[in-house]
């Protein structure tokens, strides 16, 4: 009895060490990748990449146009503002001139409010009619 078994554990054996054997053959086929699929990912992989980077810069070119027309309207604004704040201190000085001390202080409320805009120049065009302002409220008094 004891041979019974044991011819009976040896073909268990056999069958299991051939039944492991086929079952890694398939294992390692699988594990190596056709070389034509490996060669359609990377050129699909190449594809988008190009198309994200032409999309990069098409971008990039956008932003820097929209850029370039925030800056020529900005300087538009600012020519516009610089325009208008030297009719407003002529018109101040001519109040001045004039004694209209109030109506001048209204058009200095106003280039005050646009005093920080302006350049340099202008800003200091504004500062001098403060101080002809103030002379002549003193001297009205």
């Amino acid at each position: 009895m004891n041979n019974g078994i044991f011819i009976a554990l040896l073909a268990a054996a056999a069958i299991a060490l051939t039944a492991c054997g086929k079952s890694e053959e398939p294992a390692k086929e699988m594990a190596a990748p056709e070389t034509g699929a490996v060669e359609e990912q990377k050129s699909a992989v190449e594809q988008t990449m190009g198309s994200m980077k032409k999309e990069g810069q098409e971008a990039t070119e956008a932003t820097s146009k929209m850029a370039t027309a925030a800056m020529e309207k900005g300087g538009e604004m600012a020519d516009a503002a610089a325009s208008e704040a030297g009719g407003l201190i002529q018109q101040a000085k001519d109040y001045i001139a004039e004694n209209k001390i109030d109506l001048a202080n209204g058009v200095m409320e106003q280039l005050r409010t646009l005093k920080g805009s302006l350049p340099e120049s202008l800003q200091s065009q504004i500062d001098n009619l403060e101080q002809m302002l103030s002379s002549a409220q003193g001297s009205a008094e």
